[in-house]
């Protein structure tokens, strides 16, 4: 009869060998070489499948083993460029093996931290972070870099660390996206930000203000809108950019959702798009290129994105040191009907 609740020592008896050749042979990762005969594992397997044994992850944790768990940390599920990524990341971690559990922090640095802790208190075998970088501090990430926990940041990344990383080239993109805006004969280009503590941003704006300085068109404080990273944000800025008078005949948004946010009061108060003023978004969301006006955007390559975080996580678990701590992506601009 078999029991409900399979223990590791009753599969090893079962299969004639000794608890530690079971738990290696259970526990070793698909395609994985072991110094055990193929029989000797088929016994095993064989074993553990017919008394329905299951190994606990939290057990294996517990005992220096891997999990198989991976903590995936975002400050969102609004914006669809995190969830698209984090696909990418979970099916490649998945092909090797491990669970993902996802956590979203909301954006709050306070709620970050107790999110990271609580994963590693599974225990998790590693993490991917899309840093809150509500302050732009980096304290919670050196006490993981100082306590050895393998974590892989994702879109935004601290400057002067030895962090692995993977972001996209932010700086370059901006410029793209302006200089088009510039050879369409534009002058006034307001831009729309979220926070400049996050390093996505920052560079962004950098970019934003040398590709005007660049051609010879001074920056404009009053063209310029701190909002939050939403359709929102989007909306309040283009308000602002109205109630000021003196209406930009372009604008850049940070994100797609906060240019479809511009897009939407634009229509709402008869402001043609781009006749009357150009938008351009940035991130390339999957629907950008289906709403009323299509949205030119700057495309980062989320798929890339995912998999070479996942690829780096992956060498970091064995013990392999990726080629770069740093990897930027190219980003391109895809130009359509809003600018």
């Amino acid at each position: 009869m078999i029991r409900e609740t399979a223990t590791l020592a009753d599969v090893a008896r079962l299969a004639g060998v000794s608890k530690s050749t079971a738990s290696r042979i259970l526990s070793a990762a698909k395609g994985k070489t072991i110094p055990y005969s193929p029989a000797t594992q088929k016994g095993v397997r064989d074993a553990a499948n017919l008394l329905g044994y299951r190994p606990s992850k939290l057990a294996r944790g517990l005992t220096g083993s891997r999990t198989g768990m991976i903590g995936l940390v975002i400050p969102t599920l609004e914006d669809s460029f995190f969830t698209a990524a984090t696909t990418i990341i979970e099916g490649e971690l998945a092909k090797k093996g491990f669970n993902v559990i996802l956590s979203n922090t909301g954006g709050d640095s306070g709620l970050e931290r107790a999110k990271v802790e609580d994963l590693l208190g599974w225990p998790v075998d590693g993490l991917v972070i899309v840093p809150v970088q509500q302050t732009g501090d980096a304290g919670l990430f050196w006490e993981l870099w100082q306590r050895n926990v393998p974590f892989i940041l994702i879109d935004r990344t601290f400057a002067d660390t030895p962090f692995y990383s993977v972001t996209t080239d932010d700086h370059a993109g901006a410029v793209m996206a302006v200089e088009h805006l510039l050879s369409l004969g534009r002058k006034r280009i307001a831009c729309v930000s979220a926070r400049l503590a996050v390093s996505t941003n920052r560079a962004r704006f950098s970019g934003y203000k040398d590709a005007l300085i660049r051609n010879e068109v001074l920056p404009d404080a009053e063209l310029a809108a701190e909002v939050s990273p939403t359709r929102a944000g989007g909306r309040g800025a283009m308000a602002y950019f109205m109630e000021a008078g003196d209406l930009p005949d372009a604008v850049f948004c940070f994100s797609d959702l906060m240019a479809i946010g511009a897009m939407e009061v634009c229509l709402e108060h008869g402001i043609r798009i781009p006749e009357d003023l150009a938008l351009i978004g940035y991130a390339d969301l999957d629907y950008s290129g289906l709403l009323r006006v299509p949205l030119t955007s700057v495309r980062q390559p989320r798929d890339l994105i995912g998999l070479t975080a996942a690829e780096m996580l992956l060498a970091r678990l064995d013990g392999k040191a990726p080629q770069t701590s740093e990897v930027k992506l190219p980003v391109e601009l895809i130009i359509r009907e809003s600018a």
